[in-house]
């Protein structure tokens, strides 16, 4: 989702989609994942337990969703480097 939100500077007329949800406070960060919040696929796990980094093909990604496979790693573009 992160990477869906870079301004398309080519101007190649494809639509990027803004991230949902409010941004979490700096000041009181959320618990568990930074990302949970504005994530659709987070669930109670995202909001507790903090993923950790996992190397992926061309890169690394830290969500849950990935990891337990609630998240084909096809649409890893949406978890990487959150």
């Amino acid at each position: 989702m992160l990477l869906d939100t870079i301004p398309d500077l080519e101007m190649t007329g494809r639509q990027r989609s803004p991230v949902g949800g409010e941004v979490p406070s700096p000041i009181n960060p959320p618990s568990g994942c930074s990302f949970h919040p504005r994530c659709p696929f987070a669930n109670d796990r995202c909001k507790s337990e903090r993923p950790k980094a996992l190397p992926i093909e061309g890169g690394t990604v830290a969500c849950h969703a990935i990891e337990e496979g609630r998240l084909p790693i096809e649409d890893r573009t949406y978890a990487l480097n959150t």
